[in-house]
């Protein structure tokens, strides 16, 4: 979680530790024909980021329930099509979080797919933004936090579902996701352990950023981050069975049965 600012067509982003990594990332990516990201522009004295501006419409987390099956599957096909270009990269630098090498299996992960990050055109995901999060993991992970953030999976009282018109049919979006990425049949319950996974990861990074004084992350948790973490983790362990039975109907429609 990154500020930016917008000048012209272009992006200015704050270095971070994982600046390095993002910009040979950004550049692989534009070599590889992958269309899906901002391309890499330069770098100005102070070490932030330019990088070019993708027109089309960014969700909130609270309008989430905007995007119908269509716009879901293709988020995460745009996924599945960023995970085979990153196939085999492996950044010069480090990054702020994780393993610092890519091992077997595993891959350079945007570490946030969610509404707040994916560019919309067309009634199609066009782009994903905020790079700044990469870290080297499996690709189910970010698979498993486009489910965590897409379905989503929270509680009923929780503040992602204020204003959600009508029922939420999580199943038929998470079958939606499933099968736009083409994950490989008998990987529905391994999909749903990497739910709850992933939120606790990311309980763990947001403490440590608010123990090192990060000012975005310590005014998340005045705003009672950890509670929601918290809750949203419980969900996902209640919502497992729901979650394994959705990811396998998905898997079972997917055109492409991929792994």
């Amino acid at each position: 979680m990154t500020e930016f600012v917008r000048v012209g067509d272009t992006v200015r982003r704050p270095a971070t530790d994982s600046s390095a990594s993002v910009r040979q990332l950004l550049v692989h990516l534009e070599e590889a024909g992958f269309g899906g990201a901002p391309r890499y522009l330069g770098t100005e004295p102070d070490g932030s980021m330019v990088l070019s501006w993708v027109e089309g419409w960014v969700p909130a987390d609270a309008e989430c329930w905007r995007l119908g099956a269509g716009e879901l599957a293709s988020a995460v096909e745009l996924l599945g099509s960023y995970h085979d270009c990153v196939a085999g990269f492996a950044a010069g630098s480090g990054f702020a979080e994780g393993p610092q090498a890519v091992g077997s299996g595993q891959v350079v992960c945007h570490g946030d797919i969610a509404a707040r990050n994916t560019v919309f055109a067309g009634g199609r995901a066009v782009a994903f933004i905020d790079w700044d999060g990469i870290f080297v993991a499996s690709p189910m992970w970010d698979l498993a936090h486009a489910v965590w953030q897409f379905a989503p999976v929270c509680g009923d009282a929780d503040r992602w579902l204020e204003g959600w018109p009508g029922a939420l049919d999580r199943s038929a979006r998470i079958a939606a996701l499933v099968g736009g990425y083409g994950l490989g049949a008998g990987r529905a319950d391994e999909l749903a352990d990497m739910v709850a996974e992933v939120i606790a990861g990311c309980r763990r990074a947001v403490v440590r950023k608010i123990a090192a004084g990060v000012p975005a992350f310590v005014q998340m948790e005045r705003e009672g981050i950890l509670a929601t973490l918290d809750s949203q983790h419980r969900a996902a362990e209640q919502l497992r069975p729901l979650i394994a039975h959705a990811a396998a109907a998905g898997s079972a429609e997917s055109p492409s049965g991929g792994g």
